[in-house]
């Protein structure tokens, strides 16, 4: 069951950017792999988008959590370092909310001038 009303929005919000062809198969960019316009930058909502549909797809059970397995077996199938995540409390899954919240720091260390896009270089 979800516990709040955020997270609700958050899986509806990239569901409806995902759909709009956000994410789409490129096998050229090594960072961002299936992420349309990963090489002329991204910002943080799209970066944000990109991990969610990869989170959501990566959840198998749809508990909104990865478990050790779900991550071992979505990185296997074309995952990336930017779609890691972080077990904050240590309960041996990734949340919905350490995921996004690794992302965020993620994002932030990577965008190096502030500018809130990360260009190819800073990817």
């Amino acid at each position: 069951m979800l516990k709040s009303p955020m997270r609700l929005a958050a899986l509806i919000l990239a569901g409806v950017i995902a759909g709009a062809g956000i994410a789409a198969a490129q096998d050229d960019d090594m960072f961002m792999p299936g992420v349309i316009g990963a090489e002329q930058g991204m910002s943080a909502i799209d970066f944000d988008s990109a991990r969610m549909s990869f989170f959501n797809q990566a959840d198998a059970n749809g508990d909104l959590a990865l478990s050790p397995d779900e991550m071992r077996q979505a990185m296997a199938h074309g995952g990336s370092p930017l779609f890691e995540g972080s077990d904050i409390d240590g309960n041996g899954g990734i949340s919905l909310d350490e995921y996004m919240e690794s992302g965020n720091e993620l994002f932030s260390g990577l965008d190096a001038d502030g500018d809130g896009v990360l260009s190819s270089g800073e990817m």
